[in-house]
Order: structure tokens, then C-alpha cells, then sequence
């Protein structure tokens, strides 16, 4: 683990995520690309496939995209704003879940998407992944900020409205998520060194609540009595997920934003 990572506790994010930060390092100046791309894999059984778009060349280049930004998208079926398309990019970010849209100068440049798949390495199973870019189509139409900036305040009053209700949620964020309950689109990873201890904060109560209100969501209701319970429930995992969602993704790019300048 790099100097930029040492005696910092890992947190569970997207992969595209995890590659946000650690470029927003490098371009920083805080590490090379090689340090930059090897850490953007995070920590546990992943690593580059060997195909797809190579981490250090795409972050190098993107010294020489004017005015680069980069924007987090977390996609799910009915929720696709902020992909700048082609068509094709739709199933792969639906499918990872996840994408980084990338914009010089206020155009669109391209999308990057991972693209996971499971091998076997030494009798183990790992996961290989591939950084899909898609051009962005010519004059694409820059996806507007994804959050009003108070998507900190809304995740905590959810939050805060759960732990005062009568529906009992399984949802502990204040301590980390199993292993079984993170999917292969994420991967743990140390922090760079310029976050802050709030952004931090914000970071690992978003990831966290938005892992659990997920597992809690794909089990369904065997935890209720009766239908209206199980409604109910419903309501406030969704309400919990949406916010956890819109915190993660401002927490990710206000942190990038930081770390440019």
C-alpha cells in the first residue's frame, strides 16, 4: 500500500468511484499514474484484465483534456440521468451500475465504464476488470451537477426519521458492511490522504447505508407480518437508498472538485 493510503481504514465504494479519487490524486500531484492506476483497483481479489482501456494512459491524457472534470453516475433501471450516451453505454453502465462521465471544457468527452469478469487464478476466483471508453456522441449535451448540494443534510433527516420509526430496519452504519454484502462492481479501498475527516465521514455513512438498504432491499420483506408492514418498510429502504445514492455521488465530486483546485 502506497504512503498516500498508510493507516487509513478502508471503505466499500463503486469501482468508478474508487477511480475518481486516486486519479483526482494524481492529478493532483500527489502520486504517479502507475501509483494512481494500481491503487484505483482497490483492495482484495481484482485487477486489471489486461484489455480494455489502460488506467495509466487514460489518466495522463487527461492532463491534456482541457478544463478536465470528471462526474460520477450511479444508473439503475428508469434512472439514467447523467449518461451523455451513445446508446451503447446504457447496458454497460446499467450493468456495472456505475459510470464517470468525462467533460473538457464543458463538452463531453467520453464515459468510462468497468466491465467485470470472473476468473480463476491459482484455484481461487478473482475479478478481472475492464475499463470500457465510449466516446461521447459529437455535441453531446453535458449532464447537469447530480445532487443541490444537500444531499449530506437529506441522507441524515432519512436517517434520522428511520431510527425514530416504528418499522425495524437491519441497518447498523456506524459499523462496516459484511463481505457478503458488497458486489463485485465495488471494492474496498484506502482513502487519499487530502480527504478530510467530514468528507470521509460522509463517504462511509453513504456507502455503508446504501449497501445495506440494497441487501435489505433484493431479500425483501420476510422480516414483516402483514402486507401494509411490508409496504412500509418498502417506503423507507427506497427513501434510505435514494439518499444514500445522491450522498455518495456529491461526497465523490465535491472531494474531486477539492482535490483539482
Amino acid at each position: 500500500m502506497s504512503e498516500a493510503a498508510a493507516g487509513r481504514d478502508l471503505v466499500a465504494l463503486p469501482r468508478a468511484a474508487v477511480l475518481m479519487l486516486w486519479t483526482a490524486a494524481y492529478l493532483r500531484g500527489d502520486l504517479g499514474p502507475d501509483d494512481a492506476a494500481r491503487m484505483s483497483h482497490g483492495v482484495g481479489r481484482s485487477g486489471p484484465s489486461g484489455e480494455g482501456t489502460d488506467l495509466f494512459e487514460w489518466m495522463t491524457a487527461l492532463r491534456r483534456l482541457p478544463l478536465a472534470q470528471l462526474r460520477l453516475v450511479l444508473p439503475a433501471p428508469g434512472r439514467l440521468a447523467g449518461l451523455v450516451g451513445p446508446p451503447p453505454v446504457v447496458p454497460l453502465a446499467l450493468e456495472a451500475e456505475q459510470a464517470i462521465i468525462v467533460t473538457g471544457a464543458g463538452i463531453a468527452d467520453h464515459t468510462l465504464v468497468p466491465v467485470l469478469t470472473p476468473v480463476e487464478v491459482e484455484g481461487r476466483e478473482v475479478t478481472a476488470v475492464t475499463w470500457a471508453k465510449v466516446e461521447a456522441p459529437l455535441g453531446a449535451q453535458v449532464p447537469p451537477a447530480a445532487t443541490s448540494g444537500s444531499a449530506r443534510e437529506e441522507l441524515l433527516r432519512a436517517l434520522r426519521r428511520t431510527a425514530e420509526g416504528s418499522i425495524d430496519l437491519d441497518l447498523v452504519p456506524e459499523e462496516p458492511v459484511e463481505a457478503a454484502r458488497i458486489p463485485p462492481t465495488w471494492i474496498s479501498t484506502a482513502l487519499p490522504r487530502h480527504v478530510d475527516g467530514a468528507a470521509a465521514h460522509l463517504l462511509v455513512l453513504a456507502s455503508r447505508t446504501l449497501l445495506l438498504t440494497r441487501s435489505e432491499i433484493e431479500e425483501g420483506h420476510g422480516h414483516t407480518i402483514d402486507l401494509s408492514e411490508a409496504l412500509a418498510r418498502r417506503g423507507l429502504l427506497d427513501e434510505l437508498h435514494e439518499a444514500a445514492r445522491a450522498a455518495l455521488v456529491e461526497a465523490i465530486e465535491r472531494i474531486v472538485l477539492d482535490e483539482l483546485g
